[in-house]
Protein backbone atom coordinates (compact mmCIF):
# COMPACT_ATOMS: atom_id res chain seq x y z
CA UNK A 1 0.00 0.00 0.00
CA UNK A 2 1.32 3.47 -0.66
CA UNK A 3 2.26 5.97 2.00
CA UNK A 4 -0.83 7.59 2.70
CA UNK A 5 1.59 11.60 1.95
CA UNK A 6 2.29 9.82 -1.37
CA UNK A 7 -0.70 8.71 -3.09
CA UNK A 8 -0.37 6.62 -6.32
CA UNK A 9 -1.44 8.40 -9.82
CA UNK A 10 -5.15 7.13 -9.92
CA UNK A 11 -6.85 9.81 -8.52
CA UNK A 12 -3.91 10.85 -6.18
CA UNK A 13 -5.73 13.82 -5.36
CA UNK A 14 -9.05 11.93 -3.74
CA UNK A 15 -6.82 9.38 -2.00
CA UNK A 16 -4.77 12.59 -0.77
CA UNK A 17 -7.47 13.88 1.17
CA UNK A 18 -8.98 10.94 2.64
CA UNK A 19 -5.68 9.96 3.80
CA UNK A 20 -4.44 12.82 5.35
CA UNK A 21 -8.65 13.05 6.69
CA UNK A 22 -8.78 10.09 8.34
CA UNK A 23 -5.27 10.15 10.01
CA UNK A 24 -6.28 13.69 11.33
CA UNK A 25 -9.25 11.41 13.20
CA UNK A 26 -6.69 9.12 14.35
CA UNK A 27 -8.46 6.31 12.66
CA UNK A 28 -6.91 5.74 9.43
CA UNK A 29 -7.15 4.78 6.12
CA UNK A 30 -6.41 1.46 4.81
CA UNK A 31 -6.64 1.73 1.15
CA UNK A 32 -7.35 4.99 -1.12
CA UNK A 33 -9.30 3.78 -3.66
CA UNK A 34 -11.02 6.06 -6.55
CA UNK A 35 -13.47 5.47 -9.31
CA UNK A 36 -16.68 5.86 -8.34
CA UNK A 37 -19.15 8.36 -8.92
CA UNK A 38 -17.50 11.94 -7.77
CA UNK A 39 -20.93 13.18 -6.92
CA UNK A 40 -21.32 10.67 -4.15
CA UNK A 41 -18.12 11.16 -2.57
CA UNK A 42 -15.93 8.85 -4.44
CA UNK A 43 -17.20 5.22 -3.18
CA UNK A 44 -17.35 3.33 -5.65
CA UNK A 45 -20.08 -0.16 -5.15
CA UNK A 46 -17.68 -2.36 -2.61
CA UNK A 47 -16.98 -6.13 -4.15
CA UNK A 48 -17.05 -8.44 -0.91
CA UNK A 49 -14.31 -9.58 0.24
CA UNK A 50 -14.01 -12.96 0.12
CA UNK A 51 -15.61 -13.22 -3.21
CA UNK A 52 -13.73 -15.41 -5.86
CA UNK A 53 -10.84 -13.48 -8.02
CA UNK A 54 -12.71 -14.63 -11.07
CA UNK A 55 -15.99 -12.53 -9.76
CA UNK A 56 -13.57 -9.53 -9.18
CA UNK A 57 -12.30 -9.60 -12.61
CA UNK A 58 -15.40 -10.02 -14.24
CA UNK A 59 -17.30 -7.16 -12.45
CA UNK A 60 -14.70 -4.81 -13.44
CA UNK A 61 -13.74 -4.03 -9.54
CA UNK A 62 -10.51 -2.93 -8.86
CA UNK A 63 -8.40 -5.16 -5.96
CA UNK A 64 -9.18 -2.90 -3.47
CA UNK A 65 -12.57 -2.77 -4.54
CA UNK A 66 -13.38 -6.54 -4.21
CA UNK A 67 -11.49 -6.19 -0.64
CA UNK A 68 -14.12 -3.19 0.33
CA UNK A 69 -11.44 -0.64 0.58
CA UNK A 70 -13.32 1.58 -1.14
CA UNK A 71 -14.28 4.62 0.71
CA UNK A 72 -17.70 3.41 1.74
CA UNK A 73 -16.02 0.36 2.95
CA UNK A 74 -13.40 2.20 4.95
CA UNK A 75 -16.27 4.22 7.28
CA UNK A 76 -18.48 1.51 7.47
CA UNK A 77 -15.35 -0.75 8.94
CA UNK A 78 -13.96 1.78 10.81
CA UNK A 79 -17.28 2.62 12.99
CA UNK A 80 -17.05 -0.98 13.42
CA UNK A 81 -13.93 -1.07 14.83
CA UNK A 82 -14.70 2.27 17.53
CA UNK A 83 -17.54 0.08 18.26
CA UNK A 84 -15.61 -3.05 19.18
CA UNK A 85 -12.76 -0.90 20.96
CA UNK A 86 -15.57 0.64 23.45
CA UNK A 87 -16.55 -2.73 24.16
CA UNK A 88 -13.19 -4.37 24.55
CA UNK A 89 -12.61 -1.26 26.83
CA UNK A 90 -15.62 -2.11 29.01
CA UNK A 91 -15.31 -5.72 29.35
CA UNK A 92 -11.90 -4.09 30.60
CA UNK A 93 -13.54 -2.33 32.68
CA UNK A 94 -12.88 1.29 31.60
CA UNK A 95 -15.28 3.51 29.05
CA UNK A 96 -14.54 4.71 26.07
CA UNK A 97 -16.15 6.74 23.11
CA UNK A 98 -16.59 5.49 19.73
CA UNK A 99 -15.15 8.17 17.28
CA UNK A 100 -17.85 8.64 14.27
CA UNK A 101 -15.55 9.55 11.68
CA UNK A 102 -18.59 10.73 9.66
CA UNK A 103 -19.26 13.78 12.06
CA UNK A 104 -15.16 13.79 12.63
CA UNK A 105 -14.79 14.61 8.51
CA UNK A 106 -18.06 16.74 8.72
CA UNK A 107 -16.62 18.65 11.61
CA UNK A 108 -12.77 19.25 9.58
CA UNK A 109 -14.32 20.15 6.27
CA UNK A 110 -18.34 21.12 6.67
CA UNK A 111 -19.64 17.83 5.28
CA UNK A 112 -19.35 13.92 5.62
CA UNK A 113 -20.04 13.16 2.14
CA UNK A 114 -18.30 15.77 0.65
CA UNK A 115 -17.27 14.90 -2.83
CA UNK A 116 -13.60 14.09 -4.67
CA UNK A 117 -14.43 16.80 -7.13
CA UNK A 118 -15.90 19.12 -4.58
CA UNK A 119 -13.23 18.58 -2.17
CA UNK A 120 -10.71 19.36 -4.97
CA UNK A 121 -12.26 22.56 -5.63
CA UNK A 122 -12.24 23.65 -2.12
CA UNK A 123 -8.80 22.71 -0.54
CA UNK A 124 -6.50 20.77 -3.43
CA UNK A 125 -4.84 18.51 -1.88
CA UNK A 126 -5.45 19.46 1.80
CA UNK A 127 -1.98 20.07 2.87
CA UNK A 128 -2.03 24.19 2.93
CA UNK A 129 -5.58 24.83 2.68
CA UNK A 130 -6.44 22.21 5.34
CA UNK A 131 -3.77 24.44 7.78
CA UNK A 132 -5.82 25.93 10.67
CA UNK A 133 -8.10 23.94 10.15
CA UNK A 134 -7.42 21.33 13.07
CA UNK A 135 -9.42 19.15 14.33
CA UNK A 136 -12.87 20.60 15.85
CA UNK A 137 -13.80 17.45 17.64
CA UNK A 138 -10.85 16.42 19.96
CA UNK A 139 -10.52 12.66 20.52
CA UNK A 140 -13.04 12.71 23.66
CA UNK A 141 -10.92 9.14 25.12
CA UNK A 142 -7.83 11.74 25.76
CA UNK A 143 -9.90 13.66 28.31
CA UNK A 144 -11.10 10.70 30.16
CA UNK A 145 -7.80 9.42 30.51
CA UNK A 146 -6.54 12.38 31.52
CA UNK A 147 -8.91 11.89 34.77
CA UNK A 148 -7.03 8.85 36.10
CA UNK A 149 -4.33 8.19 37.82
CA UNK A 150 -1.04 7.07 37.13
CA UNK A 151 -1.65 3.35 38.17
CA UNK A 152 -5.15 3.34 36.15
CA UNK A 153 -3.55 5.53 33.14
CA UNK A 154 -0.98 2.40 33.23
CA UNK A 155 -3.79 0.01 33.08
CA UNK A 156 -5.77 1.66 30.62
CA UNK A 157 -2.83 2.39 28.13
CA UNK A 158 -2.41 -1.62 28.37
CA UNK A 159 -5.69 -2.43 27.97
CA UNK A 160 -6.17 -0.03 24.99
CA UNK A 161 -2.65 -0.65 23.22
CA UNK A 162 -1.30 -4.02 24.50
CA UNK A 163 2.34 -3.64 24.76
CA UNK A 164 3.05 -0.96 22.31
CA UNK A 165 1.57 2.76 24.18
CA UNK A 166 0.29 4.94 21.53
CA UNK A 167 0.12 2.11 18.56
CA UNK A 168 -2.75 3.32 17.37
CA UNK A 169 -4.94 2.11 14.35
CA UNK A 170 -4.15 4.81 12.21
CA UNK A 171 -0.19 4.56 12.77
CA UNK A 172 -0.36 0.98 11.74
CA UNK A 173 -1.86 2.12 8.33
CA UNK A 174 0.74 4.99 7.91
CA UNK A 175 3.68 2.43 9.18
CA UNK A 176 2.00 -0.78 7.66
CA UNK A 177 2.75 -2.14 11.03
CA UNK A 178 0.18 -3.58 12.02
CA UNK A 179 1.55 -6.39 14.10
CA UNK A 180 1.98 -3.60 16.63
CA UNK A 181 -1.09 -3.43 17.27
CA UNK A 182 -2.19 -4.71 21.24
CA UNK A 183 -5.02 -4.71 23.28
CA UNK A 184 -8.29 -3.94 22.46
CA UNK A 185 -7.08 -1.71 19.45
CA UNK A 186 -5.27 -5.29 17.92
CA UNK A 187 -8.58 -6.86 19.11
CA UNK A 188 -10.95 -4.65 17.20
CA UNK A 189 -9.00 -4.53 14.69
CA UNK A 190 -8.88 -8.45 14.03
CA UNK A 191 -12.22 -8.11 14.80
CA UNK A 192 -13.32 -6.00 11.67
CA UNK A 193 -10.42 -6.48 9.27
CA UNK A 194 -8.75 -9.86 10.02
CA UNK A 195 -5.53 -11.05 11.40
CA UNK A 196 -2.93 -8.12 11.67
CA UNK A 197 -0.60 -10.58 10.05
CA UNK A 198 -2.68 -11.00 7.06
CA UNK A 199 -2.91 -6.90 6.68
CA UNK A 200 0.54 -6.38 7.09
CA UNK A 201 1.36 -9.01 4.32
CA UNK A 202 -1.12 -7.86 2.02
CA UNK A 203 0.44 -4.37 2.58
CA UNK A 204 3.66 -5.27 1.63
CA UNK A 205 2.09 -7.10 -1.52
CA UNK A 206 0.12 -3.98 -2.70
CA UNK A 207 3.01 -2.09 -2.26
CA UNK A 208 5.22 -4.40 -4.76
CA UNK A 209 2.18 -4.11 -7.03
CA UNK A 210 1.96 -0.79 -7.27
CA UNK A 211 5.65 -0.11 -7.46
CA UNK A 212 5.91 -2.89 -10.67
CA UNK A 213 2.50 -0.90 -12.34
CA UNK A 214 4.50 2.31 -12.03
CA UNK A 215 7.35 0.63 -13.82
CA UNK A 216 5.38 -0.56 -16.86
CA UNK A 217 7.30 1.56 -19.66
CA UNK A 218 3.56 2.06 -21.07
CA UNK A 219 3.08 4.31 -17.30
CA UNK A 220 6.29 5.64 -17.21
CA UNK A 221 5.96 6.83 -20.87
CA UNK A 222 2.20 8.33 -19.59
CA UNK A 223 3.79 9.74 -16.50
CA UNK A 224 6.31 11.78 -18.89
CA UNK A 225 3.49 13.26 -20.94
CA UNK A 226 1.27 14.29 -17.48
CA UNK A 227 4.93 15.69 -16.46
CA UNK A 228 4.55 17.63 -20.11
CA UNK A 229 0.77 18.69 -19.35
CA UNK A 230 1.65 19.93 -16.05
CA UNK A 231 4.54 22.27 -17.34
CA UNK A 232 2.33 23.42 -20.31
CA UNK A 233 0.30 25.28 -17.00
CA UNK A 234 3.65 26.12 -15.89
CA UNK A 235 3.91 23.54 -13.33
CA UNK A 236 7.05 21.62 -13.05
CA UNK A 237 7.11 17.57 -11.62
CA UNK A 238 8.96 15.07 -13.25
CA UNK A 239 6.60 12.38 -10.74
CA UNK A 240 2.93 13.32 -9.55
CA UNK A 241 4.68 12.40 -6.18
CA UNK A 242 6.54 15.54 -6.05
CA UNK A 243 3.53 17.33 -5.79
CA UNK A 244 2.61 16.66 -1.94
CA UNK A 245 6.61 17.27 -0.95
CA UNK A 246 7.09 20.35 -2.66
CA UNK A 247 3.40 21.96 -1.28
CA UNK A 248 5.20 19.93 2.61
CA UNK A 249 7.68 22.02 2.33
CA UNK A 250 6.38 25.31 1.17
CA UNK A 251 3.70 25.03 3.82
CA UNK A 252 6.06 24.40 6.19
CA UNK A 253 8.74 27.74 5.42
CA UNK A 254 5.46 30.23 5.63
CA UNK A 255 4.10 28.53 8.95
CA UNK A 256 6.71 26.40 10.12
CA UNK A 257 7.18 22.85 10.80
CA UNK A 258 3.98 21.36 11.06
CA UNK A 259 3.91 19.16 14.49
CA UNK A 260 2.92 15.83 12.72
CA UNK A 261 3.06 14.27 9.77
CA UNK A 262 -1.39 15.41 8.71
CA UNK A 263 -0.78 18.13 11.02
CA UNK A 264 -3.27 20.71 9.59
CA UNK A 265 -2.58 23.35 12.83
CA UNK A 266 -0.26 23.73 16.16
CA UNK A 267 -0.33 21.27 18.43
CA UNK A 268 -3.11 21.22 21.23
CA UNK A 269 -2.03 23.97 23.94
CA UNK A 270 0.21 25.29 21.60
CA UNK A 271 -0.02 28.93 20.09
CA UNK A 272 0.75 29.42 16.78
CA UNK A 273 4.38 31.40 15.80
CA UNK A 274 3.50 34.40 13.57
CA UNK A 275 3.22 34.00 9.58
CA UNK A 276 2.38 35.58 7.02
CA UNK A 277 -1.15 35.15 6.31
CA UNK A 278 -1.17 36.80 2.63
CA UNK A 279 1.57 34.04 1.39
CA UNK A 280 -0.20 30.89 2.79
CA UNK A 281 -3.51 32.34 1.39
CA UNK A 282 -1.68 32.87 -2.09
CA UNK A 283 0.11 29.44 -1.47
CA UNK A 284 -3.53 27.88 -0.59
CA UNK A 285 -4.94 29.51 -3.96
CA UNK A 286 -1.92 27.69 -5.89
CA UNK A 287 -2.36 24.49 -4.25
CA UNK A 288 -6.19 24.26 -5.33
CA UNK A 289 -4.94 25.17 -9.14
CA UNK A 290 -1.98 22.32 -9.55
CA UNK A 291 -4.80 19.73 -7.90
CA UNK A 292 -6.78 20.89 -10.91
CA UNK A 293 -4.44 21.02 -13.21
CA UNK A 294 -2.94 18.04 -11.77
CA UNK A 295 -6.41 16.10 -12.19
CA UNK A 296 -6.98 17.61 -15.49
CA UNK A 297 -3.87 15.76 -16.67
CA UNK A 298 -3.89 12.76 -14.98
CA UNK A 299 -6.97 11.90 -16.73
CA UNK A 300 -6.21 13.02 -19.80
CA UNK A 301 -2.41 11.36 -19.84
CA UNK A 302 -2.91 8.58 -17.09
CA UNK A 303 -5.75 7.25 -16.99
CA UNK A 304 -6.75 5.96 -20.18
CA UNK A 305 -3.18 4.06 -19.94
CA UNK A 306 -3.72 2.77 -16.53
CA UNK A 307 -7.02 1.57 -17.09
CA UNK A 308 -5.45 -0.75 -19.51
CA UNK A 309 -2.38 -1.75 -17.61
CA UNK A 310 -3.47 -2.08 -13.86
CA UNK A 311 -5.85 -4.71 -14.93
CA UNK A 312 -3.26 -6.86 -16.17
CA UNK A 313 -0.93 -6.85 -13.64
CA UNK A 314 -4.23 -6.99 -10.81
CA UNK A 315 -5.64 -10.05 -12.68
CA UNK A 316 -1.61 -12.03 -11.80
CA UNK A 317 -2.50 -11.01 -8.40
CA UNK A 318 -5.15 -11.77 -7.56
CA UNK A 319 -4.04 -15.46 -9.00
CA UNK A 320 -1.48 -15.22 -7.17
CA UNK A 321 -2.74 -13.95 -3.57
CA UNK A 322 -6.43 -15.66 -3.91
CA UNK A 323 -5.53 -17.44 -0.30
CA UNK A 324 -4.49 -14.11 0.66
CA UNK A 325 -7.37 -11.90 -0.15
CA UNK A 326 -9.72 -14.60 0.98
CA UNK A 327 -8.14 -13.93 4.41
CA UNK A 328 -9.61 -10.22 4.77
CA UNK A 329 -13.18 -10.42 5.68
CA UNK A 330 -15.90 -8.88 3.83
CA UNK A 331 -17.61 -5.24 4.27
CA UNK A 332 -21.04 -6.32 6.29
Amino acid sequence: MSDPTLPRDRCRWAAAYLARAFALLGVGLLIAACGGDSDSGGASAATPAGTSSAAGAQSGASVEDQLGFDQAGILARQSRVEAAIAQCMKNEGFDYIPIDPLAQRAALVGSSRLSDQDFLKQFGYGISTLWGHGNPQADPNQRLRATLGPADRRAYDRALWGDNKGATFSEAVDSGRFDRLGGCTLKATEQVFGGAQVLTQLQGKLDDLDDRIAEDRRMVKAVAKWSECMASAGYRYDDPDEIDADLFRRTEKIVGPLPGQFATGPAAGEKPRPFDHVALTRLQREEVAIARRDNSCEQKEITPVESVVRPEYEARFRERNRGLIGQIRPVR
